[in-house]
């Protein structure tokens, strides 16, 4: 299901957003910086802060995610179910030691939330329809120009 684009998209997109339904029907959202491709049809991510994502989801396992490349202006909306992990379940113990080894042990990981994706959607500006010829080079250029980032390294050389 996920082809490389969005795989890349989930990697390099520092922050992600995750929705569930609160037992009232309100929408809950929650940032999530630990979103990673698990296979072809799973993603997953550590619970570190997010008590309300994880109750909503042991009540009704339906779960949106958006991630978007700010610069490039697109992205992709993951639809799906989820399932939370902990203890001594394998799902966990494999995240919470790759949590570990990007930031240390200072970061809890109270739980891995794998998430079954059912249905990927683009999430495209509307500069891209509605502006002739506008490109994702042109509108990373100027969304890197408008929030003032500088490029280094080896992305500066392309």
């Amino acid at each position: 299901m996920f082809d490389e684009d969005m795989k890349r998209i989930v990697a390099e997109t520092i922050l992600c957003y995750v929705a569930t339904t609160n037992e009232d029907g309100s929408p809950n959202l929650s940032p999530k910086s630990s979103l990673r491709v698990h296979d072809d049809t799973h993603l997953m991510f550590a619970n570190m802060a997010s008590p309300g994502t994880v109750r909503n989801l042991k009540r009704d396992s339906r779960i949106e995610l958006n991630c978007v490349d700010i610069f490039g202006r697109r992205g992709y909306r993951f639809v799906g179910r989820a399932t939370v992990h902990s203890g001594d379940d394998p799902i966990y113990l494999a995240l919470k030691k790759d949590v570990a080894a990007e930031h240390g042990d200072v970061i809890p990981v109270f739980d891995a939330v794998m998430i079954e994706v059912l249905e990927v959607k683009p999430v495209i500006s509307p500069a891209y329809t509605f502006i002739d010829g506008v490109t994702e080079e042109a509108l990373r250029g100027a969304y890197l120009e408008k929030y003032g980032v500088q490029l280094v390294g080896a992305e500066a050389a392309e």
